[in-house]
């Protein structure tokens, strides 16, 4: 089985390399394995990923975890808000049993956690959600030594603006349709990646953003592949999915 998995690994790497496609794995490999867990993330890189996306969410006590929504919820045992929980008893619920049983015990990883697991196998995505304090997250970064081997984005303007502050040298990523809406950004800081609707990723807006050093992410979250071949046409640098293990077939037959 070892033996089959590294065999497997290489194959993946090698076609996404002959692709020039970055894998940008959205919430972990979310369809083979609870979302944001190790399990999640360790699938992903059967797959050909060489980033993770992680969500940034603070806990009470202001411990930094792994988890998409603001409530426990859906992905564990639990119930409410993380921002009104301890570590400590964020630490005890079970985040694997909701997707099956044989992942039951996981429990929701802190980002330190999840950058030491992923230190020397992936990249870091850093979606960064409202209400994370700034400071602590750019100092957990640095100690764990991926200052450069991440980007991050926040969707609260505010908080991009004070990470470009405390972080010059750290990369982030934006959100825009159109050469306009990525010149706005350009205002407020130099992003390094432009997340983008497959769809509207036109000759122009690709060579802008070659001009000016900006990598194209082409955006397939969700279950929906059917966009997936549009990716690989429209030449995107890079792809932000769910899917990587329907993604990777593709590029193999390319």
């Amino acid at each position: 089985m070892r033996t089959f998995v590294t065999y497997l690994c290489f194959w993946a790497v090698t076609a996404v390399a002959a692709q020039n496609i970055d894998i940008v794995v959205h919430r972990g490999a979310n369809a083979l394995a609870p979302e944001n867990t190790m399990a999640s993330a360790d699938s992903t890189l059967v797959y050909g990923a060489t980033w993770v996306e992680v969500d940034v969410r603070p806990s009470k006590d202001g411990v930094l975890f792994n988890l998409h929504d603001e409530t426990l919820d859906r992905t564990t045992n639990g119930k409410g808000r993380l921002a009104d929980m301890s570590a400590a008893d964020v630490r005890k619920l079970d985040a694997g049993s909701w997707f099956s049983p044989q992942f039951a015990g996981l429990h929701v990883p802190t980002i330190a956690e999840m950058l030491d697991y992923l230190e020397g196998k992936a990249k870091v995505f850093f979606d960064v959600k409202r209400g994370t304090p700034i400071p602590t997250l750019v100092s957990l970064v640095r100690e764990k030594g991926f200052a450069e081997n991440s980007f991050f984005w926040f969707a609260d303007e505010q908080m991009l603006r004070e990470f470009i502050r405390l972080a010059p040298e750290m990369k982030v990523k934006v959100n825009a349709p159109n050469v306009d809406r990525l010149k706005y950004w350009q205002t407020i800081c130099s992003p390094s990646y432009v997340e983008i609707a497959p769809e509207k990723i036109t000759k122009k807006f690709r060579r802008y953003c070659r001009r000016h050093r900006i990598r194209v992410m082409a955006a397939c979250q969700e279950d929906d592949t059917s966009q997936f071949q549009l990716v690989i046409k429209k030449k995107a640098d890079m792809v932000n999915l769910d899917r990587p293990e329907a993604f990777l077939p593709l590029l193999k037959r390319k």
